[in-house]
């Protein structure tokens, strides 16, 4: 412990690593010689009930703990959803109650199989968190209902005529939030979660705690009268909705999106008016060019070869480095 605060700690980890593998594999080949898996076929129901107790109450349990941060419903759904299942704590816990025979033998077998199989369904729960988390959110359990964020949205976008709706109040909605401003361009943005949103406000920028990704949202953020729609750094599946849901209402519109790889955002190649800006484009042009002016090279040239470049990789989607 000591040490593990040291310049020696990467050095200890290398070493501690093999060890570290062998005694979780133990661990687990321990539990597993305590498991009686008949309990399964003995009591089915106490196995089931058990399992039932112990996922819906995790998720629960997470979520409220996650909110007192100030984490939005949806993340904190997701997050929620995701760690739902058991783990290896609980196992050791069990294990030591077992062997102080604290509690019925029988009982902690059920509660031990119960805990095994909900591991087992960790795979299921990560692989649908979103959408759960989405469905979850929108009904409104234990969050915001989806009625009071789009009155919110609604109230502030109610004057705003010809704006821009941004996506995401992240640093890059923030800037792009922040140069709208400056040129006396109307906007709005729409984020999901809580402490971005006040941290948004507390810049000044005009941002509405709601979820873009459902048409409700925008059409509170004024869609019908919005001149453009831009997307950052959103997931590659909820863009693709975000943006067919806007062309669904308003086919003609131009939409934005913003994303850190081109390669996550096939699926919006093919969508009329979207047009894709790869932030990586923006950072390696922008570093280079800041290399070769340090080199001495002359400004014009720089500013011409770099501009050059952006059009190449701008007409082929900036596939090509």
């Amino acid at each position: 412990m000591v040490l593990g605060e040291s310049d020696f700690r990467h050095h200890m980890e290398s070493h501690l690593r093999p060890f570290r593998d062998v005694l979780s594999g133990l661990f687990f080949v321990t539990i597993g010689l305590q498991l009686d898996v008949a309990q399964i076929v003995a009591a089915p129901l106490a196995v089931l009930g058990w399992l039932l107790a112990l996922v819906p109450l995790k998720m629960g349990l997470n979520f409220l703990a996650l909110r007192a941060t100030r984490l939005s419903a949806l993340d904190a759904w997701r997050t929620g959803i995701v760690l739902g299942h058991g783990g290896e704590f609980a196992l050791l816990l069990l294990g030591m109650v077992m062997q102080q025979h604290l509690v019925a033998a029988n009982v902690v077998q059920q509660m031990l199989v119960a805990l095994v199989l909900s591991m087992g369904l960790a795979p299921l729960l990560i692989r649908h968190h979103d959408r759960w988390a989405r469905a979850f959110s929108r009904s409104g359990a234990l969050g915001q209902p989806p009625q009071a964020e789009e009155s919110e949205v609604a109230e502030r976008a109610r004057s705003l005529r010809d704006h821009v709706i941004i996506c995401g109040a992240d640093e890059v909605g923030l800037l792009l939030s922040r140069t709208l401003r400056l040129a006396g361009v109307p906007h709005l943005l729409l984020e999901s979660d809580r402490q971005r949103v006040e941290a948004g406000r507390a810049m000044g920028a005009p941002v509405s705690y709601g979820d873009a990704s459902r048409l409700d949202t925008l059409a509170a953020a004024g869609l019908a009268h919005a001149r453009l729609v831009v997307l950052t750094l959103v997931r590659p599946q909820t863009a693709e909705r975000i943006a067919r849901a806007v062309l669904e209402r308003r086919p003609t519109l131009p939409l934005v999106v913003a994303t850190d790889r081109v390669t996550d955002a096939q699926l919006l190649r093919n969508l009329p008016n979207v047009r894709l800006y790869p932030l990586y484009l923006a950072l390696g042009l922008g570093l280079a060019e800041q290399v070769l002016l340090m080199l001495g090279i002359n400004a014009d040239y720089v500013n011409r070869r770099i501009e050059e470049l952006r059009q190449t990789l701008s007409e082929s989607g900036g596939d090509r480095p």
